[in-house]
């Protein structure tokens, strides 16, 4: 990595010849742009939670699942 006092006078001459305009990038977002990035922010597919490959155990296994989870309705 190069020092500022490493650079040939020549390199340093020729760098000098150009002037540039950097702009004020503000490091922090005010509060009103984080709340528009949350409200704005593109909603997550439901799908992409539950896509798993499916493999035979779960298919064979799905409606024994389903059956225990609705047995306390039973009893309502």
């Amino acid at each position: 990595m190069m020092n500022k006092h490493d650079i040939p006078d020549e390199l340093k001459q020729k760098l000098d010849e150009f002037e540039v305009d950097v702009p004020d990038i503000p490091l922090k977002k005010s509060l009103s742009q984080r709340i528009a990035n949350w409200l704005y922010a593109p909603a997550k597919n439901p799908v992409d939670l539950i896509s798993k490959q499916w493999t035979p155990l779960t298919i064979a296994l799905l409606p024994m699942i389903i059956l225990l989870c609705s047995i306390p309705l039973l009893f309502i």
